[in-house]
């Protein structure tokens, strides 16, 4: 897999499935699939590499599904849970923006069959799945949203969209994969409503973890690139060895 942002954190590969596809002509085409549950549920590599939906599903349980791969088409992060096959499984669609657009989407599953009573889900998220936490903890984060206040108006910014945060004079503007937004709020009060996937990695710049795709030293300075998105940020020499460690995990 060359890039899965979101599951990065939580190694699925092992204990679920992991995912992508694109849209061309109008029907959902799966580029690229690897993970455990990917075999529990029956399937090969084969079965699902350039196909659609309906080549590998049932009609019930395909049509199912395009709903929510549509809505992460239009550029949604989606979670629904669905079984096959006697497994029941939970899944997030996260699509990747490029310019604005969503060029593709990425999925991720866990098989949750053995959580069958709501005491067996909490005991065994802290317990016995912790990759399941984590994967909870993470969706908690993406329903948290940066509140700016922007001239007379008050924006809500979902944290997981945010790329990085720039001081440029008096102003701090907040960059994404669909726009940017300013405000004169300074970055130590913005700072305090982000949660641990952002990293004040300069004096200017406050940068989004898991986006962050390369550090390039130039001279003695470094600045950080991001995954399909074509600004940079500014890295102290301090925060390099922070961020390289972090990223190692």
């Amino acid at each position: 897999m060359k890039d899965y942002r979101y599951v990065k954190q939580v190694d699925l590969r092992h204990t679920g499935m992991v995912y992508k596809f694109t849209r061309k002509q109008n029907e959902f085409i799966h580029t690229e699939v690897e993970g455990q549950l990917l075999y529990n549920l029956g399937f090969k590599q084969t079965d699902i590499l350039g196909k659609n939906l309906d080549e590998f599903l049932p009609y019930d349980i395909a049509n199912f599904k395009k709903e929510y791969y549509c809505k992460a088409w239009k550029g949604e992060t989606v979670h629904y849970e669905s079984e096959n096959k006697g497994i029941h499984y939970f899944a997030c669609l996260r699509p990747v923006f490029k310019n604005g657009e969503v060029v593709e989407v990425v999925g991720s599953c866990i098989d949750v069959t053995a959580l069958s009573t709501i005491e067996a889900k909490q005991y065994s998220v802290m317990q016995q799945l912790p990759e399941i936490n984590q994967m909870k903890q993470s969706l908690k984060s993406e329903r948290k949203k940066l509140v700016i206040k922007e001239n007379s108006k008050f924006i809500f910014i979902p944290l997981a969209e945010i790329v990085f945060i720039e001081r440029v004079n008096r102003k701090s503007v907040i960059y994404s994969y669909k726009k940017h937004a300013e405000t004169y709020e300074s970055l130590t009060s913005l700072n305090q409503q982000l949660d641990d996937s952002f990293f004040r990695c300069h004096k200017s710049y406050i940068l989004n973890i898991d986006y962050l795709e390369v550090i390039e030293q130039k001279n003695q300075k470094y600045c950080g690139h991001f995954y399909d998105y074509d600004k940079s940020v500014k890295i102290s020499k301090d925060s390099v060895q922070r961020l390289k460690t972090y990223k190692s995990h």
